[in-house]
């Protein structure tokens, strides 16, 4: 395998994690939001700023996305790697929230890592920047965003299957980050890193992913973090493999696409146990 391409892998996982603790810390804490100016102070303040620490991992995040795109062959490698942090977040649970991490989690743990090894042992190198296809890019917006509208008056007449749709939606705009994120790289091919994350493509993706995060935060409104988390984890690992092949009309191996069944059934099992969601906490304003 090459130097470059491992380092990418790295990066990769790196940004997984960076961006779940950080998404993790940020709904920790996300209640904080809602005591207005009092935030500012004590005793509220130190809440406020481990909101804003989660706040700027996931911005962090955003950046490692870009490099471990820059240095890899292909989105699919990189969205992959999502089960890698979703284990961070697991193990942050169990070591900071003193949370149960039990067999049904371990096997969860193996089947992500093994996914995710064999997917990247079986990668076939591909000249992406040859056939990147704008237009296509352009279409697949289209078709989602008619999807997704006719979908969400749907659920919001019928009341039901909200937050599996939101939380879809999330999932999506994730993908599409990590697919912007791929094209500012792509377009800015040996050029510096600096003219990667001022492109027009990179301030899209950087849009894309905080409108994920709203979109999650609408899905808990209507319903549990049992049906959330692994809907926005699963789309956001398999849309990018979809979305490849549309752009750069690149597709995956039938024993990849057996990974990515391994990974997103660990997702699943590891974000549906019982007690491993990462609660919100707040603590009491200060009396007048």
């Amino acid at each position: 395998m090459d130097e470059t391409l491992i380092i990418g892998i790295l990066v990769g996982c790196l940004a997984s994690i960076t961006m779940n603790l950080g998404k993790g810390i940020q709904k920790m804490k996300v209640q904080v939001l809602k005591t207005g100016k009092a935030m500012l102070k004590p005793p509220l303040r130190r809440d406020f700023i481990i909101w804003l620490i989660g706040m700027l991992m996931t911005g962090a995040a955003g950046l490692l996305f870009t490099a471990a795109l820059k240095m890899t062959d292909k989105p699919s490698v990189v969205s992959s790697l999502n089960g890698i942090g979703l284990i961070a977040l697991a193990v942050f649970s169990a070591v900071v929230l003193k949370e149960k991490v039990g067999a049904r989690e371990a096997g969860a743990v193996a089947l992500i890592i093994i996914g995710t090894g064999f997917f990247q042992y079986f990668n076939v190198a591909s000249d992406k920047s040859s056939s990147f296809n704008l237009s296509s890019l352009l279409l697949s917006l289209v078709v989602c965003a008619a999807i997704y509208a006719l979908l969400v008056v749907m659920a919001r007449k019928l009341k039901k299957g909200q937050a599996f749709v939101y939380a879809a939606i999330a999932g999506t705009f994730l993908a599409y980050m990590v697919v912007f994120f791929d094209i500012s790289g792509v377009k800015n091919a040996g050029r510096p890193f600096i003219y990667t994350i001022i492109s027009l493509y990179f301030l899209i993706g950087f849009f894309l992913g905080n409108g994920a995060f709203v979109f999650t935060n609408i899905a808990f409104f209507h319903g549990s973090g049992i049906v959330i988390v692994p809907t926005v984890n699963s789309f956001m690992i398999v849309m990018p493999m979809v979305l490849e092949f549309v752009i750069y009309r690149v597709s995956i191996s039938p024993i990849q696409l057996l990974c990515v069944l391994l990974i997103v059934a660990g997702v699943i099992i590891l974000t549906t146990s019982k007690g491993h969601e990462v609660k919100e906490t707040v603590q009491p304003a200060a009396a007048a």
